[in-house]
């Protein structure tokens, strides 16, 4: 059976993470097709109310960027919202998710504009289909979504890089079962935890975010060709020593001035999903390939007689 996951080339690093607004070139998808822990005493910082372990206490770099790349193994459930401000290209967006992965995998992320206080995304899955609306525009698709995706045949011990014939280093993601599209920016961070190369980063300290304890990672950019696309030299991650999770990142220039950045506003594990059956507004176009179409409408008819 053909695999499904993603193999990315390392010069497309351009593309990867803050939430796809910078191009990716891929040869795969993520989304359907018809598809530490040692903690001691802390010391209190009141003035920016966070608490800082000695760097000699928190985990390694290379568990951390494990975690990263399996988030998902280190929760069953998650929800909450996140604030991506991308100086570049304009981009100011508040993205809400609601996420279960484990034995029933779900989703529902919506993106909203906070310069034009609207929706203008939202996509879902609801164990079998998979939904991309599009507000803006009124429109929607409804794809079949394989149960399978690649998840459970992926071999998480197996190498997350490698070389292709021409020599080019590629790096390759592990699938999403629950199909989690904008939100994986966080709860899946695996783009960033390529960024971590032996040499460009260090772990810098602890510090306690969101009431979750986070450890924190600065770095520099080796990719000429991802600092030049993001504006940026340097970067500085904050990622919850539990679970791997993205809860804060920055990047900077030379002149130390922040160009983009994500920060997780709010997060709960482990609760109880409240997720509903998706519905796409009965006045949006439905703009499913003409095939798929044909069978959800012949669905639907079924359903009525």
């Amino acid at each position: 059976m053909k695999k499904t996951y993603s193999v990315i080339l390392a010069t497309s690093l351009v593309g990867l993470g803050l939430t796809g607004f910078y191009a990716v070139k891929s040869n795969a998808e993520e989304a359907p097709k018809t598809e530490v822990e040692q903690q001691t005493e802390v010391e209190q910082q009141t003035e920016v109310e966070q608490q800082t372990e000695s760097i000699s206490n928190v985990t390694d770099s290379k568990s951390i960027q494990e975690k990263m790349l399996n988030a998902i193994d280190n929760y069953q459930s998650v929800s909450g919202s996140y604030r991506a401000i991308l100086t570049p290209i304009g981009v100011d967006e508040t993205v809400e998710f609601e996420v279960q992965q484990g034995k029933n995998p779900r989703s529902h992320v919506k993106v909203e504009n906070n310069t034009k206080a609207e929706i203008i995304k939202e996509t879902a899955y609801d164990g079998e289909f998979y939904w991309t609306v599009q507000h803006k525009q009124k429109m929607y698709k409804k794809t079949k979504a394989s149960k399978e995706n690649g998840a459970a045949s992926f071999d998480k011990k197996g190498s997350r890089t490698s070389k292709n014939e021409k020599g080019e280093k590629v790096f390759v993601k592990r699938p999403d079962p629950a199909f989690s599209s904008s939100a994986n920016d966080v709860i899946f961070p695996q783009d960033y935890a390529f960024w971590l190369t032996p040499t460009n980063h260090q772990i810098v300290g602890a510090e306690k975010l969101l009431d979750r304890s986070v450890t924190v990672i600065e770095g520099q950019h080796e990719d000429l060709i991802l600092a030049e696309k993001h504006q940026a030299t340097y970067f500085k991650m904050w990622i919850d020593t539990e679970t791997g999770v993205l809860l804060k990142l920055e990047e900077t220039n030379d002149k130390k001035e922040v160009t983009n950045s994500i920060e997780v506003l709010s997060i709960e594990f482990n609760k109880e999903a409240k997720m509903s059956t998706f519905k796409a507004p009965a006045d949006y176009q439905n703009m499913t390939p003409s095939l798929e179409k044909f069978e959800f409408d012949n669905t639907k008819k079924s359903e009525k007689e």
